[in-house]
């Protein structure tokens, strides 16, 4: 259990690739703080957790507003007395490209994907601090090589890297290690119904497996073994990385 005893808050994790971090790390040991704007899903994934023996709570949160934000924090303080991670996972993606993105609608991904990472850790760091904890972040195989018909997202996750570099440079020195995921294709119900909409689904399914090289996509867990691994302190000397969870897709997609 290489998390027994951490508070961990896990962002967007009502569902996706958040939910099987969230498994992940309560199997793990940690106390999981369920964050997320969709409540109904968010209290099924604790109690999900609570039936496999996990601890976890659920706090309702828009990651864009300050308040919330801030309320949040005082709500995992108040439960738990500490912060150890600070897992920054809330995403969300337009299949756009930049001349047909409207300002809100960039102004929505940028807020979502990256203005929510920087509330989240500015808030969090003083507590950090205190337990010498870690921020994960996550971006996308996108953030490293860009995607086509994704602006706003490409933006948003190339944004995150970049951050995640400065913050592990600002916050060594308080101990806080900082670190980004960039992963490929995940199987999540999301990437299920982006298969079920296209012309022939079974198609389009093998060819998104044949550019993997391992010929498969992820599990929402596997992401999540890579973030346990880099919360704990087997990876007490990395910060400052943006590790490829992709099965090698981003090498030649």
């Amino acid at each position: 259990m290489k998390l027994k005893n951490k508070v961990a808050i896990i962002t967007g994790s009502a569902k996706g690739i958040g939910k099987g971090c969230a498994l992940v790390f309560a199997k793990e040991g940690a106390k999981v703080v369920i964050v997320d704007l969709d409540e109904k899903s968010g209290e099924q994934t604790v109690k999900e957790i609570s039936e496999r023996n996990g601890t976890s709570i659920f706090v309702k949160t828009d990651l864009t507003k300050v308040a919330d934000v801030q309320s949040m924090i005082s709500t995992v303080i108040n439960t738990y007395g500490q912060i150890d991670i600070m897992f920054n996972n809330a995403g969300y993606h337009i299949s756009k490209n930049v001349e047909v993105t409207s300002e809100d609608e960039w102004d929505f991904i940028l807020n979502t994907n990256l203005k929510s990472v920087f509330l989240c850790s500015k808030y969090s760091i003083p507590h950090l601090r205190k337990t010498k904890g870690c921020i994960i972040n996550m971006s996308s195989m996108v953030g490293l090589i860009g995607q086509s018909n994704a602006g706003a997202y490409s933006a948003s996750k190339g944004g995150i890297v970049a951050l995640t570099k400065g913050m592990s440079l600002d916050f060594a020195k308080d101990g806080i290690r900082v670190n980004c995921i960039c992963p490929g294709w995940v199987n999540t119900p999301l990437v299920e119904d982006w298969f079920s909409q296209q012309k022939d689904p079974q198609k389009a399914k093998e060819y998104i497996y044949s550019v993997h090289p391992l010929n498969r996509i992820a599990s929402s867990e596997e992401i999540g073994n890579a973030a346990a691994f880099l919360a704990s302190s087997e990876a007490s000397f990395i910060t400052g990385v943006a590790l490829p969870v992709d099965g090698a897709v981003s090498l030649g997609y």
